[in-house]
């Protein structure tokens, strides 16, 4: 049985990775909450402006949008970090078409559910994120060799050599008629 995959060194510095966006992301959102409710006061009292509320309530709207993402963020690296901990890496071919992405394990490898396997041994999953530039640094790895982390719903954890990060990776359901990959 391999170990599983938090013991290499690769998958501690791709969680660290993740987690420092998710805490860049977090103490953003707190500085802009923190500084939209101090210059409030300072609006207000001192310069005698309360014209400046409308950019006040923006900031502290982009504050707590930053804070949620953070948040969910931290808790996706908690998650990543129990799946990662518990079930090695598998290796898959990453295929692209559009928004879905099938991943066809190697013959070696473990295999995954039956009930969401095809014919050719592969699986429908698309991105957790819908961030621009997360998607590009996947799609870069088209034709490419991945490396999974299966989760006990389905899910997977993505990442692969030399792309230093995590990604969550969910399966599609079958819906009959929609082009997949």
């Amino acid at each position: 049985m391999d170990p599983a995959a938090w013991a290499r060194p690769e998958t501690r510095r791709s969680f660290a990775a993740y987690r420092r966006g998710a805490l860049r992301w977090f103490a953003g959102g707190l500085v802009g909450v923190t500084a939209a409710i101090g210059l409030s006061a300072y609006a207000v009292q001192v310069l005698k402006r309360p014209g400046l509320g409308v950019f006040i309530v923006a900031a502290v709207i982009l504050g707590l949008l930053g804070l949620i993402i953070g948040a969910g963020g931290l808790v996706r690296a908690q998650r990543f970090r129990k799946v990662l901990q518990r079930a090695p890496w598998q290796r898959a071919r990453l295929r692209v078409a559009g928004p879905h992405l099938r991943l066809v394990f190697s013959a070696d490898a473990e295999t995954a559910a039956d009930a969401d396997r095809d014919q050719q041994g592969g699986v429908d999953v698309r991105l957790m994120t819908t961030s621009r530039w997360r998607v590009r640094a996947v799609v870069g790895y088209r034709d490419g060799e991945v490396l999974l982390c299966p989760a006990q719903d389905g899910s997977y954890v993505l990442t692969a050599q030399g792309m230093n990060n995590l990604y969550g990776l969910l399966p599609l359901e079958r819906q009959p008629g929609r082009y997949r990959p």
